[in-house]
């Protein structure tokens, strides 16, 4: 009994874990973000996308352009077209970035000028090693409060390292979801998966496992069903521990400062996490 019970628990911080961890792509955030506008602004609404603030040009385009599309499919709004928006910022010279912060006074005075109800601005923002936070706010222009707030935890996938590598500024290479969860399975073994990755928590693992091959060879020798018990209990712990763990690890070396040029030779420098530079890769391409 005592055994089941461990292993329900087990199962039960596996399953927490799964749900700590659930993100979504940058596309996906975007749309469920129009959908959260789109269900608590008034229909019928002049709505204007200000701005998205990051630290990435291309990043903040996307989420500006793609709020706009999805709003306009809606089509319950009236949505200034963004042309229109960067026409308004340079005939009234306001000191106003689409893809930096903005002072609430030049939002409220733009929303003004441009004539809408509601105007929408958000900001992208480092999260942790493996994510970025999403933020996404409609605000009305009269009463200058939030009509809509959206909220998500994007993860860095293929089509979002396009998207900062478009800025020309640091792209981070992570471990992926599939490696991560490969790490965790290989981790069943001694912990093979995070020691192999150069993680000394796998030893963590390890030492589960070996306490579990005690219990076992004592509860055995001596007869007891209570260490035979134990041991399952430990195991059990020590493969839950090893399945999440890698979900924590960051790879050594993930910060690649890198350019984008027409040459086919390119000289990044590789930087460790903390930011310092700790090596150099020479990369070419091979056209066909």
């Amino acid at each position: 009994m005592f055994c089941k019970r461990i292993i329900v628990l087990a199962l039960l911080a596996l399953v927490g874990t799964q749900a700590l961890f659930a993100r979504t792509t940058i596309g996906n955030g975007v749309s469920n973000a129009a959908r959260e506008i789109s269900e608590r602004v008034p229909s019928g609404a002049r709505i204007a996308v200000l701005n998205i603030s990051s630290d990435y040009v291309a990043l903040s385009n996307f989420v500006i352009n793609e709020l706009i599309l999805n709003l306009v499919r809606a089509g319950s709004f009236q949505v200034v077209p963004r042309s229109s928006v960067e026409l308004e910022v340079a005939q009234r010279e306001f000191d106003f970035q689409m893809d930096g912060w903005v002072s609430d006074d030049d939002q409220r005075s733009l929303g003004q000028f441009l004539g809408v109800d509601t105007f929408v601005t958000g900001s992208i923002t480092r999260e942790t090693a493996n994510t970025y936070r999403l933020l996404v706010n409609a605000i009305h222009l009269e009463s200058f409060t939030f009509q809509a707030a959206s909220g998500a935890s994007i993860r860095i996938d293929r089509q979002f390292r396009t998207l900062i590598a478009g800025g020309g500024s640091d792209v981070w290479f992570d471990y992926t979801t599939m490696q991560r969860v490969g790490m965790g399975a290989a981790n069943m073994v001694f912990g093979m998966g995070s020691l192999l990755n150069g993680h000394s928590s796998g030893w963590i693992v390890t030492g589960g496992h070996v306490g579990a091959i005690l219990c076992f060879a004592l509860g055995a020798f001596n007869e007891s069903d209570l260490g035979i018990s134990i041991g399952y209990a430990v195991l059990v712990i020590s493969i839950a521990i090893g399945y999440t763990i890698p979900f924590f690890h960051t790879r050594p070396n993930s910060a690649v400062a890198s350019a984008s040029n027409s040459f086919p030779f390119n000289l990044e420098l590789v930087s460790n996490t903390d930011g310092g530079i700790n090596g150099a890769r020479l990369l070419y391409t091979r056209r066909f």
